[in-house]
């Protein structure tokens, strides 16, 4: 039987961590209300996030929103808040999400500080992050002791399953869909009771009317703003996992202590390369859709030349890593041209396009009821192809300055790099 008393205590801040991290949030907040008064800005210092509703594990950042009156402007805001984080946060940078904001550590505790306008449930949002302070007043109006420590155990659950956390990178369930879910099915049981019996869709509340509304795997209402889907985010794949995850553990098994399965480089009989770019230094939410692009249009290539793609991998961690595994690694100096059907009146058009060109090898030729020809391809291996491709693709804003300087290295069982153990590792319980 699992302990999961024992569970939750090895994943929670022992008293002393505890403590710490309430003196730092204290210090931060009596510090904005200094600079608020002395300044006369009409703005005070809300903790939010996991800390402030007792809903942390080990090692959690701090957050700190200044919360603005509306009155100001956004750019106001976002230029005062960026003065009283770097006053505070001494050792601070500025990062930029949806607006920028100060981070920095205290005690090698990270702390983000962040403005925001105050608004009501309900009430038009400026910027996404004005919702935050009221998912912290609805959480902390909703739950109890029993309900956060059932929200600690589905946290710890879906860590370790690998479908916890909201970054694009991983579009799994946020803390905040932890939370929810655990108000509206009352334990961490039901809540998983709930993931082994689903059937299509998970709707959070259970109104078959929202599937219409949403298009998304995962639909679970926003209780201070009912027009959004806090579950946007959550990938079909992490739904998936979080069900099979959830059976596993109903039939007995103990998947909080499940063994990572063990990476073996075989050889698959495949190509595979890792094309690599230097990262930016932009929030991974930026760069990883990018390197999705990229991917995607190296995919292409591949696929478009004959080169016969399988699978893929992608990790941002240090560089920008992106796996490719493909069947070819040289293509035949011929190709076959499909042309348009002998009725289309394009044909004529097509037969005097390529009756001169320097590339025919033959035709053009009939097959069933369409024109043909065969054509020597310029190139036939991979680099070559893809070096004459890339450069006209457009593969996102902040990575096309690189795209010249991308890195290939054929993968072989000795190569050590991120995306490719992720790739070998890749299994239900393994990340």
């Amino acid at each position: 039987m699992v302990d999961y008393n024992k569970i939750i205590s090895d994943y929670s801040p022992d008293e002393n961590e505890r403590k710490k991290l309430e003196n730092i949030s204290s210090e931060v907040t009596d510090k904005i209300n200094l600079i608020c008064r002395n300044e006369n800005i009409d703005a005070s210092p809300v903790e939010v996030g996991s800390v402030s509703k007792k809903t942390n594990l080990k090692c959690s950042d701090i957050d700190i929103f200044i919360i603005f009156d509306r009155k100001y402007s956004k750019d106001f805001i976002e230029r005062k808040g960026l003065e009283i984080g770097h006053k505070i946060l001494k050792n601070g940078v500025e990062k930029y999400a949806e607006h920028p904001y100060v981070s920095g550590t205290i005690e090698n505790v990270k702390v983000d500080i962040v403005p925001a306008f105050k608004i009501k449930s309900g009430e038009r949002i400026v910027s996404t992050v004005d919702r935050t302070p009221l998912h912290t007043a609805y959480v902390n109006d909703n739950t109890d002791k029993n309900k956060i420590r059932d929200i600690l155990l589905l946290k710890i659950f879906m860590k370790t399953v690998h479908v916890y956390g909201s970054e694009v990178s991983r579009s799994g369930f946020s803390g905040y869909l932890c939370e929810l879910l655990i108000i509206n099915y009352g334990t961490f049981d039901n809540v998983i009771k709930k993931f082994a019996n689903l059937k299509g869709k998970l709707i959070v509340p259970e109104d078959q009317s929202l599937e219409k509304k949403f298009d998304e795997p995962v639909i679970i209402i926003d209780p201070v703003d009912p027009t959004r889907n806090a579950g946007a985010a959550v990938s079909i794949e992490n739904l998936s996992r979080m069900e099979i995850a959830s059976k596993l553990l109903i039939s007995g098994i103990d998947v909080f202590n499940s063994e990572n399965s063990k990476i073996n480089k075989i050889n698959r009989g495949t190509i595979m390369r890792v094309f690599v770019l230097n990262k930016p230094d932009i929030i991974d939410d930026i760069i990883y859709p990018q390197a999705v692009r990229l991917k995607n249009k190296i995919w292409e290539i591949m696929d478009k030349n004959g080169f016969m793609p399988l699978s893929w991998e992608i990790d941002i961690e240090n560089d920008i890593e992106v796996l490719i595994e493909h069947e070819r690694n040289v293509i035949p100096t011929v190709s076959v041209h499909r042309g348009p059907p002998a009725e289309s009146n394009e044909s004529i058009k097509f037969i005097n396009v390529w009756k001169n060109n320097k590339r025919l090898l033959r035709g053009p030729y009939i097959l069933g009821d369409r024109l043909y020809v065969d054509i020597k391809n310029k190139y036939t291996e991979f680099e070559d192809v893809f070096n004459n491709k890339i450069k006209n693709i457009d593969i996102g804003k902040n990575l096309n300055e690189f795209k010249d300087n991308i890195k290939i290295v054929n993968v072989n069982e000795n190569t050590s790099m991120n995306v490719v153990n992720k790739f070998y590792s890749k299994s239900l319980f393994n990340d």
